[in-house]
């Protein structure tokens, strides 16, 4: 119930704030299990507006072995960034949804994003998640490097290759499209 308030929060302060920037993501990831060699995708769906250095936004994804078969996991997060010039910091709160149970997490991130060129960025960070619950197996650090391009003023795509270490041990690479508005 918790979460349900954080969300609803979170929602308000998007769509409440006048002087905000508000965007909408989509993200693809396929992703490898270097433990088990298994093969995984997952979808994202991220709503969140940036006001005075602070990005807010709620994150919905689904994961599964392949679209239509293997076993599904959901998880909705509620987050919020600082940008400090180049430097970002994070904290996420969490829920993850299987079909055989479901607990709350966190998550914190921190690093740095700048531009290359005009409209190309880098973003080189790394994020420590872990289960509220102890015993879920849910404890991970994952750093990333990430290449974005800004299409117009308010449609960007970006490419992001990660690794995680811990309870779960992938490699990731996700395609994300963000328009803002």
């Amino acid at each position: 119930m918790e979460l349900v308030k954080a969300v609803l929060l979170v929602g308000l302060m998007s769509v409440g704030s006048a002087m905000a920037q508000g965007y909408g993501s989509v993200e693809y990831s396929d992703e490898n299990n270097r433990k088990t060699g298994a093969e995984n995708i997952k979808e994202g769906l991220v709503i969140g507006n940036k006001t005075g250095g602070v990005d807010y936004s709620i994150k919905m994804e689904n994961s599964q072995t392949k679209i239509g078969s293997g076993s599904i996991s959901q998880a909705l997060e509620v987050r919020a960034k600082k940008s400090l010039g180049a430097l970002y910091v994070g904290a996420r709160l969490g829920e993850r949804i299987t079909s055989s149970t479901h607990f709350s997490y966190y998550a914190v991130d921190s690093g740095v994003k700048f531009p290359l060129v005009a409209g190309l960025t880098v973003d080189v960070g790394a994020r420590y998640r872990n289960a509220f619950e102890s015993g879920k197996l849910y404890q991970t650090t994952r750093g990333h490097v990430a290449v974005g391009y800004l299409l117009t003023k308010q449609d960007s795509v970006a490419v992001r290759w990660s690794r995680s270490y811990g309870d779960e041990e992938k490699d990731g690479v996700r395609l994300q499209y963000t328009r803002s508005f």
